[in-house]
């Protein structure tokens, strides 16, 4: 095997919630790809629809499936995390498992890292991203709201902090592991932020992703997702200079 093809063995972590309508789609797509993911993990958040008992017979079924509880604070930052820290590659991807985020952009991101980015994250507003169908007034001034926000308080200047798709190595994940919160927010945000902070020189990609309605279920976006948020960004902010001793002690 040659060293491009160690480095592209991959990881898809899918956080779960209630998605017992949607996760066998999710994995018959991920096995289908022409470069598929080594391991699928299904991290779910002790759901009450049965998601966890379909994602053990997914589990038998496929040879790359893992299922897996979260094991932390319930959240779906936990299960990212609970994900990451088991997988066992060198490539780190975590997408939404409802369909909003496309299974045909996960090479974009994977190839990004194999290329050489420390962190590749899908963007509905890079070249090639865009919204399946259009979204209403509200969710579009809270996602570019969002952007302008991260950049404002976090210097992260990114063009789409929600997005939720993205993709890490795993020694850069390990590098800033001690300090991510066990009950964060927006993960995908808190690594990026932590690891810019960890190395101003740290390469990320945006990668144009089309967004998607949601498949199947109920949508988990609520009206304080902003005020949450913030919250967020004003607690990095604050301890930035303790989330730096715990990335240098390690």
């Amino acid at each position: 095997m040659s060293e491009k093809e160690i480095i592209m063995k991959y990881s898809v972590i899918l956080p779960v919630y209630n998605e017992a309508e949607n996760i066998a789609d999710m994995v018959r797509g991920l096995t289908a790809l022409e470069e598929p993911p080594a391991e699928i993990r299904i991290v779910d958040d002790r759901s009450p629809d049965g998601t966890f008992r379909l994602a053990q017979t997914l589990e038998k079924e496929y040879p790359s499936v893992r299922a897996m509880l979260n094991p932390g604070a319930k959240s779906l930052a936990a299960s990212v995390t609970a994900g990451f820290d088991a997988a066992e590659t060198e490539i780190l991807l975590c997408m939404d498992a409802d369909g909003q985020h496309r299974i045909c952009d996960v090479p974009k991101l994977v190839h990004a890292i194999a290329d050489g980015a420390d962190m590749a994250i899908g963007s509905r507003y890079a070249e090639g991203g865009g919204f399946a169908e259009k979204w209403n007034f509200f969710r579009v001034l809270m996602s570019r709201t969002a952007a302008m926000m991260a950049f404002v308080v976090l210097r992260v200047a990114v063009r789409d902090p929600m997005s939720g798709f993205f993709a890490v190595k795993k020694g850069s994940f390990r590098r800033i592991r001690p300090a991510l919160s066990p009950d964060g927010f927006k993960i995908m945000l808190e690594i990026l932020y932590l690891l810019t902070l960890s190395d101003p020189g740290a390469q990320v990609k945006e990668c144009g992703i089309v967004f998607e309605l949601r498949k199947k279920g109920e949508s988990k976006l609520s009206a304080d997702t902003i005020l949450r948020y913030l919250r967020m960004l004003l607690l990095l902010f604050f301890r930035r200079g303790a989330l730096r001793k715990k990335i240098t002690a390690g």
